[in-house]
């Protein structure tokens, strides 16, 4: 070490000023000069002996920097312990005072916040005795930023406004603008959202104006956040990219790595996790490039977030543990508590709540030694939920309890979050005066901060103890306001608002008063309550088609849900239409005939998804779709979702079906209505396309909105694209078609003298199939291509279409379809997964088929699982014989085609012919 021989050198008798004049040069690097002009200042005064303990004071010190920069927390600790001892022996208050602060910064970086805290209070109180303002505005930072941190926003504000003042008072502009942006931060924290905004402006133009790009981007990076919490994505956005390209232009790819980790969180809590997925992913990557340990490790928490969002153990489980690992090597104890409470949370998803607990039980040890009150607040509400998990009643009230006592400083969103937990804690208890209590001061607390979205759990919490205690009125009082409420709140929904998949968490309030009221049917026979509960399940349904109609660039009016009289009407003589509602407490199920309605209870959305994953995972599997599991699957849902209303069914042969939740992606056309020897083959007839042709809507609204005939316009078709313009050009690894150039030749041959735009190879290009004539008025619309699916983001999804050498492969996304004006009576997708999308709770599947109906398809024909080429192409085939020349409308021509492949050994496996669906209302062809 050079210092420590400087350090010998200057204790050998002629060598004190050369030691000196080394030391202070050595200083000037190592800290700015100040240690090296306070040592000159007071040189005067020194004898021999002193000044070798200041010249080892100084080296401590400036070591004690680059042991810090090293991360080596507790050798930097102790270094400057050391030089702290010897400027106070020395008399050196300002050196005192200035490593006082070296201290607490040391203690904040390693995330011991309450030691900072301490240390940070006697380096302001030692910086007030010299007087020195911009060391004490410094302190007064400090101290507001680690109370910010350790979740004490009321102790913080003092600090951030004296050091708003003393920095201004010291020129300090860019100080100043961080002092101003911290209180902002401080004061959106309690409840100002007014106040904080002014703020952010304030210091943004402070930073700005003072040329300070580094300060700038943090102002840029906080602001964004706060506007994400205010539900302003759009804003948050463009000041998220404006503080990546600032990061970026200063050369500092960890603060840029940083930042795209703050947007990826952003788009989580909007529920944008496809794009959450690509920022973080790209985070984690930059910051192991620029060996950014602290932003990987914050990425890394946020990707295990993401996972607890989505309820993807793979995808959180390994980012997490690798999170508890590097921040236990960086001493960052607030870092490793949160993944522990992610893991707890994760771990609980995959269904081990032993380990969930112990996990979280870490958590609790160690946020309560770190005193961080949001953390104890996060671990209380984490074993509050894991301990009702586990039938524990005293312990999860004991734990909201304690949730709610450490949330009251924290943001009203908070508040009324844990005042609703309390409820729900004593209702599980059944201490219903308790839970009463609790859901009005959470909804008082909603009401005082004006915020809506707040208000309509404790209603429905005030409805469920209403109910328990058989005062239905009220119960149903407290049920319609909520859901009224949540009504509201889509309809003022704007640009900048969560989006639909996040929305639809709200429906959880429409499926408790859809329980209620059918619930309350059976008490009161002669009531109306089932055909309410109809018109909530569509008002919410309808709401859905709003929004896509809007994103489309359709500024619809207000639709009006349909009633229950309304869709009997609409029926064709031999047709049922059948509406789920899945809920958490039970599944309604309304089928309608013309000349009937009927509701049925089934069982709740739990008890379903199970039986539906495991005839989807079986059918999407050639070598299990025919399996004894896929058979006892495929039978058991018959049982339950049909059996119930097979008398009704006499005489019909057409079920149009509006699934929700896990039905959404359910092929009911392989159900069976019989059993199958275990050994043997189904009888014939047994599969439920034999007896009924069947299409799916969104809802029954949407039905009676797509009502229309099959016009004589063109027909446009697409397949074999041509996926790479040369062999050595970069794109994904798509496999040729082939057979898809052979539906395109026969839809041509079926199509009569009706217009025939065809195109295969090179020329099915996205842009050729843009620009085709006649694609605005086209009849009918197939693409024979491979699909690519998005369960997390629907707006990702879309079709692979043929390259071009100047911009590479071709893809069709769902935003290029919501841009389209269309009339075709159908659209085939023939491709793979093109029925996929995100599940929304309410809404159904937000994908492709919703797309082409928002653009004007009355008809959308996509696909459930990965096909077949070969065996896609004979059902192509067939189904357009039946739609075009045997002018058979949609349902019943797709319903012939798979029964043609059910005869026929080589394609009778479900794997061959269930994935193809028919979303919407594809009519009958007309005779020309």
């Amino acid at each position: 070490m050079e210092f420590a021989a400087d350090i010998r050198a200057a204790r050998h008798a002629g060598a004190g000023r050369l030691g000196e004049s080394r030391i202070a040069a050595r200083e000037e690097e190592a800290r700015d000069g100040h240690i090296a002009r306070d040592a000159l200042a007071l040189r005067a005064r020194w004898n021999r002996s002193q000044l070798r303990l200041r010249v080892e004071a100084a080296v401590r010190e400036s070591l004690a920097v680059a042991e810090q920069a090293r991360r080596r927390f507790d050798r930097a600790d102790s270094l400057l312990q050391l030089a702290l001892a010897d400027y106070r022996s020395l008399g050196e208050r300002r050196r005192e005072a200035w490593v006082l602060g070296s201290l607490g910064l040391l203690a904040f970086n390693r995330g011991d916040l309450a030691r900072a805290d301490s240390v940070y209070r006697l380096a302001l109180t030692a910086r007030r005795r010299i007087g020195d303002e911009r060391m004490i505005g410094n302190s007064l930072n400090s101290l507001g930023s680690t109370n910010y941190r350790l979740g004490r926003f009321a102790e913080a504000r003092p600090f951030l406004e004296e050091a708003r003042v003393v920095r201004a008072r010291a020129g300090e502009r860019a100080g100043q603008g961080e002092s101003t942006n911290m209180l902002a931060l401080t004061l959106a924290r309690l409840g100002e959202p007014d106040s904080a905004q002014v703020l952010f402006d304030q210091a943004l133009a402070l930073t700005v104006a003072a040329g300070d790009s580094a300060r700038t981007g943090s102002v840029l990076t906080n602001y964004m956040t706060w506007l994400m919490d205010q539900g302003q994505l759009g804003a948050a956005v463009r000041l998220g990219e404006r503080a990546t390209t600032i990061e970026q232009d200063l050369g500092n790819a960890a603060a840029a790595a940083r930042i795209q980790g703050n947007m990826g969180e952003l788009f989580r809590q909007q529920g944008r996790f496809a794009d959450a997925s690509d920022r973080l992913a790209a985070a984690v990557q930059s910051s192991r490039e620029s060996s950014d340990a602290a932003g990987l490790l914050a990425t890394l928490v946020l990707l295990g977030k993401l996972a607890v969002s989505v309820g993807d153990v793979d995808l959180g489980r390994a980012p997490l543990l690798e999170a508890v690992r590097l921040a236990d090597s960086l001493g960052d104890g607030r870092r490793h508590t949160e993944a522990l409470i992610d893991l707890a949370e994760l771990t609980e998803v995959d269904g081990d709540l032993t380990g969930a607990m112990r996990y979280a039980t870490a958590a609790g040890a160690e946020a309560t030694d770190l005193g961080d009150a949001t953390l104890e607040h996060d671990v209380a509400r984490t074993l509050g939920g894991l301990s009702m998990a586990l039938g524990d009643t005293s312990r999860t009230r004991s734990w909201y309890a304690r949730a709610e006592a450490s949330g009251r400083s924290l943001s009203v969103e908070v508040q009324a979050s844990d005042l609703h937990g309390l409820g729900i804690a004593a209702t599980y208890g059944n201490d219903l005066e308790s839970a009463a209590k609790a859901f009005r001061r959470a909804l008082e607390t909603a009401e005082q901060a004006h915020a809506p979205d707040l208000a309509w759990p404790p209603l429905l919490g005030l409805g469920e103890v209403a109910e328990r205690r058989a005062d239905f009125a009220a119960a149903l009082a407290y049920d319609r306001r909520a859901a009224t409420l949540i009504d509201t709140l889509r309809s003022r929904q704007g640009e900048e608002a969560p989006s639909i998949a996040v929305l639809a968490e709200r429906r959880f309030a429409f499926e408790a008063l859809i329980h209620l009221l059918t619930r309350l049917q059976g008490r009161f026979p002669d009531s109306a309550f089932v055909a309410e509960a109809f018109a909530w399940s569509e008002r919410a349904r309808a709401r859905a088609l709003e929004d896509l109609l809007e994103a489309s660039g359709r500024h619809a009016q207000r639709i009006v849900p349909v009633s229950l009289d309304q869709v009997r009407t609409e029926m064709p003589p031999r047709a049922a239409f059948l509406e789920y509602s899945a809920g958490d407490s039970s599944t309604s199920l309304w089928l309608v005939t013309r000349r009937m309605v009927r509701h049925v209870s089934l069982p709740p959305r739990g008890r379903l998804r199970s039986q539906v994953e495991i005839l989807r995972r079986s059918l999407a599997n050639p070598a299990e779709a025919e399996s004894p599991t896929a058979r006892r699957a495929a039978r058991g849902l018959y049982e339950t979702l049909l059996a119930p209303a097979e008398l009704d069914l006499k005489g019909v042969d057409q079920l149009v079906i509006s699934p929700d939740g896990p039905l959404s992606l359910l092929p009911f056309e392989a159900l069976l209505t019989r059993e199958v020897p275990s050994d043997g083959l189904p009888p014939k007839g047994a599969y439920l396309v034999s007896r009924f042709a069947i299409s799916y809507v969104p809802s029954a609204t949407v039905f009676a909105a797509l009502r229309g005939s099959f016009g004589p316009g063109p027909i446009v078709a697409l397949g074999n694209p041509a996926f790479r313009a040369a062999a050595d050009q970069p794109g994904p690894a798509l496999a040729e078609l082939p057979h898809t150039a052979r539906e395109v030749e026969t839809i041509g041959r079926l199509a009569g003298t009706r217009p025939f735009h065809g195109m295969v190879g090179a020329e099915a290009s996205r842009e050729r199939l843009l620009a085709t004539p006649g694609l605005a008025t086209a009849s009918v619309i197939h693409v024979a291509t491979h699909g690519q699916a998005d369960e997390f983001e629907s707006a990702r999804a879309g079709l692979w279409l043929a390259a071009s050498a100047e911009q590479g492969p071709g893809f069709l996304s769902v935003a290029d379809v919501l841009r389209l004006k269309l009339a075709a009576d159908l659209v085939t997708l023939s491709a793979c997964e093109t029925g996929i999308g995100r599940v929304a709770r309410g809404e159904g599947v937000l994908g492709l088929p919703r797309a082409f109906l928002a653009a004007g398809a009355r008809g959308v024909l996509v696909s459930l699982w990965k096909v077949n080429d070969r065996s896609t192409s004979d059902l192509m085939e067939a189904f357009y014989r039946g739609l075009l020349k045997d002018r058979k409308d949609g349902a019943r021509a797709l319903a012939e085609a798979k029964r043609r492949m059910i005869e026929r050994p080589e394609t009778r496996s479900p794997f061959q012919w269930a994935p193809f669906v028919l979303v919407g209302r594809a009519a009958q062809a007309s005779r020309r």
